[in-house]
């Protein structure tokens, strides 16, 4: 268990042990008042709110087993609403043309379907960019579900020195994973993230 480097163990702690000391969490309460508006006209608002927080030092975040990575159902949520508003421009415009055809030469009734689609055509732009942006986020964050157990599982088995800053496994784990090599934090977690296929995200 000692440290390959300065071949020690009075440092040496459990990287899992060194992520939980590096994490910390809780709750925060706060009240707020403000003004409402109803139709007998304003009237006092007063409320509480609950923010639960977490926060993890640098070392806890260098060492971790598996990215953050932000949920993809928000993505989802806005581009399917912006998708259904600019399906309604479609519709709209589409029962234009058919209570008000166009007339005219081909070049004005040209002029007039452009200027018509215009708006739901520049804005199913950014639709279709935000969704995606959430199916590549869903890719990502599938790619490491597939992969974390074995990820956790090797780098459950490794260990720090807070003397060196460095991080190393004992014994032999994985194929792949060196053993009694010092390695910095950064090359310690791209094993770790390599072992569960998502190194490269």
């Amino acid at each position: 268990m000692s440290c390959p480097q300065c071949q020690r163990v009075d440092w040496v702690q459990n990287v899992p042990a060194v992520m939980s000391d590096g994490t910390h969490g809780g709750y925060s309460t706060g009240t707020y008042a403000g003004v409402g508006i109803a139709p007998g006209g304003l009237f006092p608002v007063a409320g509480t709110s609950t923010h639960e927080y977490s926060h993890s030092s640098a070392l806890a975040r260098s060492l971790a087993w598996q990215p953050i990575l932000p949920s993809a159902s928000r993505l989802f949520a806005v581009g399917v609403g912006l998708g259904l508003f600019v399906l309604l421009l479609y519709v709209l415009c589409i029962d234009s043309l058919r209570i008000y055809p166009p007339s005219g030469s081909p070049g004005q009734v040209m002029v007039y379907l452009i200027g018509l689609f215009m708006v739901p055509v520049g804005l199913s732009v950014p639709v279709v960019a935000i969704l995606i942006a959430a199916v590549k986020r869903s890719n990502r964050s599938g790619k490491v579900q597939a992969g974390r157990n074995r990820a956790r599982g090797v780098w459950s088995h490794a260990y720090y020195c807070h003397r060196c800053g460095v991080a190393y496994w004992p014994y032999p784990t994985e194929p792949g994973v060196p053993h009694r090599v010092p390695l910095a934090p950064a090359q310690f977690r791209w094993h770790v993230w390599n072992t569960g296929g998502y190194a490269k995200l």
